[in-house]
């Protein structure tokens, strides 16, 4: 189980020099955009995870008459949002726990947050409940397949899990619908390029995505196998440019029938 308050712990510590790191974020983001409608009829909006504010920023632009809400589990990543200068309520929360009404909000915007959510049935509930009738949200997350050559990297060193778990889409889908929503999901695979094992893993420390779920090898890896680990992560290179890693991407469009 990944416990919220590791969670606010590690991304709250990211959120300094998130904006420094977080490239195929802001990308992942902007292909989110592209889902939502030219002129969306809304007048709430709530940007679900909205770290250090890009997304709330875009909204704000796109939608200069709504209200914005900006909710994050971590209150140094809304700090940081409060400093970029978004126009919007922040709300410090945890996104299964919604602090808002019933049919209280129009849009809810959720670029890469619910990967860190450990029970997806009663985050879609509590995304169904706030929605007004007619309401549309819009989520990207992780695939099964993001940082599958940091998994085989360490496979062979030891029997301890140094990645993430991700949802794969029959799950989310099944999640989802269980709550009433109606889902169109869409999917797309990116690749980074990182020289060595250590790069990738001072990327994903830098935006606070290092692997924070159970079966982690108890106290440090040895120095041995971490050498292991990084001669089977570069074996997996190709040229000069590096390790392609792969980042696998799903969107969800969701709405509440009316």
């Amino acid at each position: 189980m990944i416990q919220p308050e590791a969670i606010a712990r590690h991304f709250g510590a990211a959120a300094p020099h998130y904006d420094q790191h977080a490239r195929l974020q802001r990308d992942v983001a902007d292909t989110l955009f592209g889902f939502l409608p030219p002129q969306p009829d809304v007048a709430t909006v709530l940007d679900l995870g909205c770290g250090t504010g890009y997304c709330s920023e875009r909204l704000r632009r796109r939608l200069p008459d709504c209200r914005l809400l900006c909710l994050d589990l971590a209150l140094p990543m809304l700090k940081r949002s409060a400093l970029r200068g978004v126009d919007g309520s922040l709300v410090c929360a945890d996104a299964a726990a919604l602090p808002f009404a019933e049919a209280s909000i129009d849009l809810v915007f959720s670029s890469l947050a619910i990967q860190w959510c450990e029970d997806l049935p009663r985050l879609f509930a509590e995304v169904a409940r706030v929605l007004r009738p007619g309401g549309l949200a819009l989520f990207s997350t992780f695939g099964p397949t993001t940082l599958q050559e940091l998994r085989e990297a360490w496979a062979e060193v030891d029997g301890h899990r140094h990645v993430n778990d991700f949802t794969p889409a029959a799950a989310l889908l099944a999640a989802a619908r269980g709550a009433g929503l109606q889902v169109e999901l869409h999917e797309e695979v990116l690749h980074e390029y990182h020289a060595s094992l250590q790069a990738l893993g001072r990327s994903l420390k830098a935006i606070g995505a290092q692997h924070l779920g159970g079966g982690r090898a108890p106290g440090l890896v040895t120095p041995r196998r971490y050498q292991r680990a990084a001669e089977r992560f570069r074996a997996q290179g190709v040229g000069e440019g590096g390790v392609p890693v792969t980042w696998h991407l799903y969107y969800l469009i969701l709405r509440l029938g009316d």
